[in-house]
């Protein structure tokens, strides 16, 4: 499995444009086939999503290095994260920040990732199973210096925006009629939000929206 993995470093990271050491450093630090669900083993490094329960997907390797390289998280960095998943993503941004807050609204897709975190020793990160839209259950007025989101949307709560702290950064997939384009929005110290469109994807979207229709 060795040369899959230096595969996805070299063909599939670095050939996607990806560049600061504290990304691969990351990648090392966490094994991605343990957060691989047994059936898709063989893909654990492969360039593509992989299928998870409710319709949900697991990212592809670059998608992930590519939301820390735009977020650029630091030590201090407290983490928000709307939709678990397996529990990779939160892994590798617990290896680069303080601490991760994660929120996932399957009981055993948040039950399974915590069995994950825990056996991996990532002991930064906690796994919330709610509503990631339903604020009120977990924010209760904490700041986050990076908020990102595991599936497209189709507009922001104004909820997301007054977490973030002075200087912090959200990563939004913005759900639009032809395509998911990825953006970086930065709370400027005067409180303004800076957006910048970052890449396209077929990100899908998050369960709530899919399974509700619901818009905001």
């Amino acid at each position: 499995m060795l040369d899959a993995y230096n595969n996805m470093i070299e063909n599939q990271l670095r050939a996607g444009g990806i560049h600061l050491p504290p990304v691969f450093n990351a990648f090392a630090a966490v094994d991605r086939r343990a957060f691989v669900p047994a059936a898709y083993q063989d893909f654990a490094y492969a360039d593509m999503p992989i299928p998870l329960a409710d319709g949900q997907q697991m990212f592809p390797p670059l998608t992930d290095a590519k939301i820390l390289q735009a977020t650029t998280p630091k030590k201090t960095d407290t983490v928000l994260e709307i939709g678990t998943g397996t529990g990779f993503s939160a892994a590798l941004m617990a290896q680069l920040t303080r601490y991760v807050t994660t929120v996932e609204i399957n009981p055993l897709t948040a039950d399974t990732a915590r069995i994950r975190l825990k056996q991996q020793g990532v002991h930064n990160a906690q796994v919330i199973c709610t509503d990631g839209f339903a604020t009120d259950t977990y924010l209760a007025g904490k700041p986050f210096d990076i908020i990102v989101f595991s599936g497209a949307i189709r507009s922001l709560p104004g909820t997301f925006s007054n977490a973030l702290s002075e200087g912090g950064r959200m990563l939004v997939f913005h759900k639009m009629p032809l395509l998911t384009q990825a953006e970086l929005i930065e709370k400027k110290t005067d409180g303004r939000l800076e957006t910048h469109s970052l890449f396209e994807t077929d990100i899908i979207p998050l369960v709530q929206q899919e399974k509700d229709g619901f818009v905001f």
